[in-house]
C-alpha cells in the first residue's frame, strides 16, 4: 500500500475483522483498540463495512503493539488473509491467464492491499524467478510485523491463486525466529531466515503455469475497478496520508506546520483548510505520531523519559508526561512498568 494514499483510500474492513478475531482468540478485548484507532463498532462488524486506509494502518499499529509477546500470532493472522480477502483484486487475480498475469494485476494495484510492503516481480536469466518484498518505506516499529505477518500473507495469497503453488523456498529478512514455530512445516516450503532481502522464489517454469479460474472477460471487468478505486482515491483530498507520512519519516524532532506545508508544496493556510475537511488539526496528526513513537520507545528502548520526551519535541519533561497521560490514560513512567 502507498501510504500517500491512506488518508483518502476506502477499503474492506477484513483485515480488521482478521486481526479483530485474532485479538478476541488471544482473550485480548479488540473494542478499546477498535476505538483508539478510530473505527466504531458497527463499522468492524458490518461484513459488507469500509475503513480508511489511515484506520487501517493505526489499527495495524495497535494490534503489533498489543500482540507482540505472543509466539506466532502474527504469522498465523497473516494466514487468515485468504485471496478472496482483498475483494476486487483478489477477483482480478484469480481470472487472470497465466500465474506471471495475476502476479503483474497484483503488483500493478498493490494500493489495494492491505500492506505496507511494496511487491515486485524479478526475473533471472530473462524468466521470471519469484516476487520480492521491499520494507524500505515501513516504520521501525512496524518492520518485524509486517515481515513476519507477510510470511503468511502473501504465502496465502500466492496457493490460492493455484493449487500447488511451484514455490521452490521463501527468504526473509527478518531474523531467525525463537517462537517454536515451524514455518517450512506450516508453509510446506523451505523458509531461511536472516537473509539480505524477502522473497519467494518460484520453481522454472512458474509463470506460464494456467490459473484454473482464467476469464478474459472478468479479468478485464475487475482490473478497471481497481483502476477505478485507486483513481478515486488518488483525487481525492489525501493531505492526512501525505501529513502522517511526512511526520512518521522525522527522524529526530518534528518539523512544524510552516515547515511540513513547505515541504508538501502548499501554502500553510492551504494545510491548515484541507486538514480541517477532516475535521482534524496539525496538531491532532502531530499528537498521534508522537503517542505511537513515544509508545514504541517507551517499550522499546532503555531511553529515559526525559530523554524521550526531548526527541518527541517537548521542552520540559513535565510537559511530555502530561501530553502522554492526556493520550493513554497513565503517565509514561506507568506505562513502562505495566505488564506486558
Amino acid at each position: 500500500m502507498k501510504i500517500e494514499l491512506l488518508g483518502s483510500m476506502r477499503m474492506p474492513n477484513q483485515s480488521v475483522r482478521i486481526m479483530r478475531a485474532a485479538l478476541d482468540e488471544a482473550g485480548i478485548n479488540p473494542l478499546p483498540l477498535l476505538a483508539e484507532a478510530g473505527i466504531a463498532v458497527a463499522e468492524a462488524d458490518d461484513p459488507q463495512g469500509e475503513v480508511s486506509g489511515l484506520q487501517e494502518l493505526r489499527f495495524q499499529e495497535i494490534f503489533a503493539t498489543a500482540t507482540r509477546d505472543i509466539p506466532g500470532l502474527w504469522f498465523h493472522t497473516g494466514m487468515r488473509y485468504r485471496l478472496m480477502t482483498y475483494g476486487p483484486l483478489g477477483l482480478a487475480v484469480l481470472s487472470a491467464g497465466t500465474v506471471h498475469d495475476g502476479l503483474k494485476v497484483l503488483v500493478a494495484f498493490q494500493a489495494l492491499t492491505y500492506s505496507l510492503l511494496q511487491y515486485r516481480l524479478y526475473e533471472e536469466n530473462g524468466a521470471l524467478a519469484g516476487m520480492e518484498a521491499d520494507d524500505s518505506n515501513v516504520a521501525p516499529d512496524l518492520r518485524e510485523f509486517c515481515l513476519v505477518r507477510s510470511l503468511g500473507s502473501a504465502t496465502t495469497f500466492l496457493k490460492d491463486m493455484r493449487q500447488p503453488f511451484p514455490l521452490a523456498r521463501i527468504e526473509s529478512s527478518v531474523s531467525p525466529r525463537s517462537d517454536g514455530i515451524d514455518y517450512a512445516a506450516e508453509l510446506s516450503v523451505p523458509v531461511v531466515f536472516g537473509t539480505p532481502v524477502t522473497r519467494w522464489v518460484f520453481q522454472p517454469g512458474a509463470a506460464d503455469l494456467a490459473l484454473p479460474m482464467a476469464s478474459p472477460l472478468l479479468e478485464q471487468t475487475y482490473q478497471q475497478l481497481c483502476a477505478r478505486l485507486i483513481d478515486e482515491a488518488q483525487v481525492s483530498d489525501d493531505m492526512v496520508g501525505r501529513l502522517y507520512s511526512l511526520l512518521v519519516r522525522s527522524s529526530r524532532g518534528f518539523p512544524s506546520a510552516a515547515q511540513a506545508a513547505a515541504q508538501l508544496a502548499v501554502s500553510e493556510r492551504t494545510l491548515h483548510r484541507r486538514l480541517a475537511k477532516q475535521n482534524l488539526g496539525f496538531g491532532d496528526v502531530l499528537d498521534q505520531v508522537r503517542e505511537q513513537r513515544a509508545c514504541y520507545l517507551l517499550d522499546r528502548s532503555h531511553l529515559s523519559v526525559e530523554a524521550i520526551g526531548e526527541m518527541l519535541g517537548f521542552a520540559e519533561t513535565a510537559s511530555f508526561s502530561r501530553a502522554f497521560k492526556r493520550w493513554t490514560g497513565v503517565s509514561p513512567i506507568k506505562f513502562r512498568q505495566r505488564p506486558r
